[in-house]
């Protein structure tokens, strides 16, 4: 069998028939491992074939290319024991760091996701259950008028029209990955998910709101776009690296997710 040659090699968004120099990234783990065409091999632990497969198919080409670099690390980690803590830890990211960013979108929500960013790893899905409520409370009151000034009234646009088009946007992105992450604790976490999904749904839906759109020139899932497109790509570095941790069950250092501890930040900046 021929040596899977990972500088010559191009990754692609979907499974391919035969193996050739195009072949997806769990295609890759399975080829490196000496193992047949296959894109689920044998070596590829349950929980990252699952980030894997939604993370290759939803990043473009050039950003899917640096996948490669994590194969070789893939290749053994079926049966060895981490998968419910990489599930754990990709909670934690969701909490921490996804949320959080799309809750920014809403000058309003700051607090709510500074106390949700800044907060101690989640390692319980209780613990998740619990920090959700408060933005999905905070959310009650930023939405109060929203859709009062809503740019779309006018032009014969219902809620649910705009809803399904926030839903569409999001259930594109490359950080869904990190919901696929959590395959070990699906059972319990999955419903603390969708409670996450409708904070952020929420949010984007009232960063809508007021945004500037016309809709002679932009289609409403333009208009969606535009609002969701700079947090997206910002988070696709971060699922990036979440997925270089979850490899090997890595958790991130004393100040968390963040580079930078926020409150740290601001001491170094001095008064305003």
């Amino acid at each position: 069998m021929e040596t899977c040659d990972l500088g010559t090699i191009t990754l692609t968004g979907k499974a391919t028939p035969v193996r050739s120099s195009s072949v997806s990234l769990p295609e890759a783990v399975a080829w490196f491992a000496g193992e047949r065409h296959s894109h689920r091999p044998h070596c590829l632990s349950p929980v990252l074939l699952a980030t894997a497969s939604v993370l290759s198919e939803r990043l473009a080409h050039a950003k899917r290319q640096r996948l490669k670099q994590f194969v070789p690390g893939l290749a053994a980690t079926s049966g060895d024991g981490l998968d419910r803590q990489r599930s754990l830890l990709a909670m934690d990211w969701l909490v921490r760091v996804h949320a959080p960013a799309w809750l920014r979108l809403v000058p309003s929500l700051n607090l709510a996701a500074a106390c949700l960013a800044e907060g101690a790893p989640v390692l319980r899905v209780a613990e998740a259950a619990e920090l959700i409520e408060a933005p999905l409370a905070a959310m009650r009151h930023a939405s109060w008028g929203s859709w009062t000034s809503a740019p779309w009234h006018d032009h014969g646009i219902s809620g649910a029209d705009v809803s399904a088009a926030v839903s569409r946007a999001l259930s594109a992105l490359a950080a869904d990955a990190a919901v696929a992450a959590t395959l070990d604790i699906a059972g319990t976490f999955l419903p603390v998910c969708g409670r996450m999904r409708l904070a952020i749904e929420q949010a984007v839906l009232i960063a809508a709101c007021s945004h500037p759109w016309s809709s002679d020139s932009t289609t409403l899932d333009d208009h969606i776009a535009a609002v969701v497109t700079p947090t997206a790509r910002l988070l696709e570095d971060a699922v990036i690296e979440l997925f270089s941790r979850l490899i090997d069950a890595t958790p991130p250092a004393d100040e968390g997710w963040l580079a930078t501890h926020p409150a740290d930040a601001a001491r170094s900046a001095g008064p305003v």
